[in-house]
This record gives C-alpha cells, structure tokens and sequence, in this order.
C-alpha cells in the first residue's frame, strides 16, 4: 500500500514522527505544548532539562494496524531554536547566565586585573 506523504507526518511502519522546535528557556525550564496528531491537537509536557533531538512518546497515537488491532505510537522529537540575532538585553541576560554557570561570583569578576 502507498502512502502519500505528508509535510508535517514521517512516518516508520505504524509509528508517526514529528518534529517540534522550542526556545532554550522552555526546554531548560519545561513547558506545556500542544502537538498536532493524525486524529488533531494533543497537549503533552515537556519536562525541564529536556535535550535536544529527545523523543516524546505518544503511544496510542500513531497509524491503526491493519492486522490485529491496536495502533501504533506518534514521537515528537525536540529540536532547540537558537536564535540568529538577539536585543541587548537577551544578550546581557545570556552573559550573566553564562557567567552564573562558569561558577564564577560577581567578587571574582570585580578583582580580575592585570595583576
């Protein structure tokens, strides 16, 4: 059987694979979203410290079986939207995240010198 497909659907045997793209700020804290199925929207949460390319199972969701019943699972996998151009103040916020994850304290930062 042919299956036409689908811009938004891939699709492996009776499983459905789609691919949804977030902010770093929701996949580091985690967020509700809602995904669109084959039978329509779905809200799933996506746990903070989701990683990049993680796959979200749906089971139930995917292609119904022609043999024996049942159906099979649709996967959404996360994909991370870094953006190309930022304001100065997303940039001075990323720099005092980045400063705040190198452990460095704002005491260390005000004695760097020279000497």
């Amino acid at each position: 059987m042919d299956v036409t497909p689908d811009s938004k659907f891939g699709r492996e045997g009776y499983d459905i694979v789609t691919e949804q793209s977030m902010s770093y700020p929701d996949v580091a804290l985690g967020k509700e979203i809602s995904v669109e199925t084959i039978d329509g929207p779905v809200k799933i949460r996506v746990p903070a410290g989701t990683q990049p390319n993680t796959m979200i199972r749906l089971s139930g969701r995917g292609v119904k079986r022609i043999r024996g019943g049942g159906r099979g699972d649709h996967y959404v996998k996360i994909k991370v939207a870094i953006p190309k151009k930022v304001t100065t103040r997303e940039k001075e916020l990323l720099e005092a995240l980045q400063k705040e994850q190198s452990g460095e304290t704002s005491d260390e930062r005000k004695n760097k010198g020279w000497f």
